[in-house]
């Protein structure tokens, strides 16, 4: 009998190596971060589910609140009343009902434990006293500047003064502010009406008389309000795609998170930060955003679903920190807690986050290279580190770090610090060279009083002259400056030849690909990786040849006297200032920083038009067309384009179309032939 005992116990020891097991803290999510390209890419699990709490009898429950002795509160719609759940010991410690509560949602507690309830269906916000007794009832204001706006309290804040930031359903006017006592003090902030495309058409080509029609354009209404302990003001916004959803208030309402576009889903449904400031936003489709106290986007985490698993979703509600990070989240639909545990990971984030805010930036950077121990591509840890360079003045590094983090913003600005300290240690150099170079320049006409090295200088010239490639350029750069001259020898045929004009597109393409591909960091906004090269190529092709044969097409049966070689050299010699723009683009991107980038606009904007009045001159020149007639023809040769890309892409989708249907026929006959797919 022992014998076989053993052997059992044997076997299931040895199962018990293949066989997985469950842990306690497994992750059932994935975490989700931003690369430096700006695409969500998974990365290390920031949180482990660890309580699921199912035994509360919850019923449509919506908000939850954590006290700073790490009870928590929850609204229990359903139910009417609130529910106190003692997070250490894992039990409820009681309950709070009230004749007059009908709908809690909202719930906030003071740090002097008076809680504050909004019941939509009671119209009313209850203030309660520690001891759970109601002390005072905010009621619809009766002021006139509060008109006929509805009043059904859905969530509630408080400030340290007092003032109550309310939450109404169907408020589109923004978020209620009561004083202590219940005065309405007014709209403390509220939401811009984001117009869409047809409406800014609507807006240019309607009447009066029809925009009267049309329905009124709200703007989207809040979904969550939060205070935290200093009293700032935090909100969000569902039911709109905009960078300003997620937002932190100063003092008169003002969007903190106004000059950045702050990454945000479309379902918001709750905001809280923790004592560090962090901020964490939910969405009701189950997802947890984490952002930094500046509004910096940090990862997110959760997700959908209708089966009872733990860390997935069918509606998330709510969502509440603990002061040593744990998340405490709710579901309105399926009624529980759940909590998540954050890793060493997010640890190190928060506790880098923290370090940079106290201006101990050598620690920072120590901890965000802890963080770079766990995740090697983390854009945040990168701009962190560059960051804390940046503030002690190490530019070099910071540089570097801020082009991993994909920062053009600060890189620029680090830049700038190491090119000004470049020009301060070589200004002497360039002194000299200066004076080396007035001081040749005098001798050699000291030496050379005869002239015989400028006859010589002038002779290599004359002769550089007389090389076709040369005379292409010279030619081109004589019509730069006298355009109607130069098209006029043109179409005499006495100068420009197809050979230049060739070499005149080729060196426009050259310079484009430069300036597509090779500019600076801080102006190569599109990785060469990431672009479609064959379609830039096709495109850039495609287009000049289809406005000489469009060009040409119109122009013919409207006196126009250019032929197709007239029209494709015009527009050859034309192209030397866009080349000459995108060469000195690609050169000077590498010594601007953002200050100057109105160089570089300031530069292509006068190469395009520069190109502009040539290409103009060069059309009326050789067409023999007057001012209108040329524009007329620049508009119906735009128009023919655009016929002929769509009648190419109609002709390439009904090819392929064809090419399907005959590889279905092939297919069919080959099974019906040998049986086989």
């Amino acid at each position: 009998m022992k014998k076989i005992i053993c052997i059992v116990l044997c076997l299931l020891v040895t199962a018990s190596l293949f066989v997985p097991t469950a842990l306690a803290a497994q992750s059932t999510t994935y975490t989700w971060a931003l690369n430096r390209k700006g695409n969500f890419v998974r990365t290390q699990d920031a949180y482990l589910p660890d309580r699921t709490v199912t035994d509360l009898m919850l019923n449509e429950p919506e908000d939850l609140f954590i006290t700073g002795d790490n009870l928590l509160y929850i609204s229990d719609g359903g139910n009417r009343r609130i529910v106190v759940y003692d997070i250490d010991r894992g039990v409820q410690v009681r309950e709070i009902t009230h004749p007059s509560l009908q709908r809690p949602r909202g719930i906030h507690v003071t740090q002097d434990m008076e809680m504050y309830v909004a019941d939509s269906a009671a119209s009313a916000v209850f203030r309660f006293s520690p001891d759970d007794e109601l002390i005072q009832t905010f009621t619809r204001p009766v002021s006139a500047a509060f008109g006929d706006t509805p009043y059904s309290p859905m969530r509630v804040a408080v400030d340290n003064r007092g003032s109550l930031y309310i939450i109404g359903e169907g408020v589109a006017s923004g978020v209620i502010q009561l004083s202590v006592t219940g005065e309405f003090l007014g709209f403390f902030t509220s939401n811009r009406v984001t117009l869409t495309f047809a409406q800014l058409m609507q807006n240019i080509f309607f009447t009066d008389a029809q925009m009267a029609n049309l329905q009124d354009r709200i703007p989207g209404t809040f979904s969550n309000v939060y205070t935290d302990q200093r009293g700032i003001v935090y909100t969000v916004t569902m039911g709109r795609d905009s960078p300003d959803n997620v937002k932190k208030h100063n003092m008169r309402g003002g969007n903190m998170f106004a000059e950045r576009d702050v990454i945000s889903f479309r379902s918001l449904s709750d905001i809280t930060t923790d004592k560090n400031g962090v901020i964490y936003v939910t969405d009701s489709r189950g997802w947890v955003a984490v952002y930094s106290p500046e509004g910096e986007f940090i990862f997110y985490f959760g997700g959908y679903s209708l089966d009872d698993v733990a860390g997935l979703y069918s509606y998330l509600t709510a969502i509440a920190v603990e002061d040593d990070g744990t998340l405490w989240t709710l579901d309105y639909d399926k009624a529980y807690l759940q909590s998540y545990s954050p890793t060493e990971y997010t640890l190190s984030i928060y506790e880098a986050l923290a370090l940079f805010n106290q201006g101990r930036y050598a620690e920072a950077e120590d901890t965000w290279r802890t963080v770079l121990r766990y995740n090697q591509t983390s854009i945040l840890a990168h701009d962190g580190i560059g960051k804390a360079n940046l503030y002690r003045q190490n530019f070099a590094a910071a540089q570097y770090h801020f082009e991993l983090a994909g920062n053009r913003e600060f890189y620029s600005q680090a830049f700038w610090e190491v090119r000004n300290a470049w020009l301060q240690e070589n200004l002497i150099w360039f002194m000299a060279v200066f004076m080396l170079w007035i001081l040749l320049s005098l001798a050699i006409r000291y030496i050379d009083r005869k002239k015989r090295l400028k006859l010589a200088t002038v002779q290599v010239m004359e002769k550089a002259r007389e090389l076709p490639v040369f005379r292409t350029f010279a030619f081109a750069a004589y019509i730069m400056r006298h355009p109607l001259d130069g098209y006029y020898d043109m179409k005499l045929k006495t100068k420009g030849t197809y050979g230049g004009a060739t070499l005149l597109i080729c060196t426009l393409f050259i310079s484009m690909m430069l300036w597509q591909t090779s500019k600076a960091y801080i102006l190569q906004t599109t990785a060469v990786e990431d672009m479609n090269l064959a379609a830039i190529v096709g495109g850039f092709f495609g287009l000049v040849l289809l406005f000489i044969l469009c060009n040409y097409l119109v122009t013919s049966i409207n006196d126009g006297e250019g032929t197709i070689g007239e029209i494709y050299k015009m527009i050859a010699y034309a192209s030397l200032p866009l080349t000459l723009a995108f060469v000195i683009i690609t050169i000077i991107s590498y010594a601007m920083t953002f200050n100057e980038i109105f160089l570089v606009n300031l530069t292509l904007a006068a190469g395009a038009v520069w190109f502009g009045v040539i290409f103009y001159l060069g059309l009326q020149e050789i067409h023999n067309y007057n001012f209108k007639n040329t524009i007329k023809s620049i508009l119906f040769t735009i128009g023919f384009i655009v016929l002929a890309i769509i009648a190419l892409l109609i002709l390439t989708i009904l090819f392929q179309q064809m090419l399907n249907f005959i590889e279905a026929i092939g297919r069919e006959a080959y099974y019906f032939a040998t049986g086989t797919v």
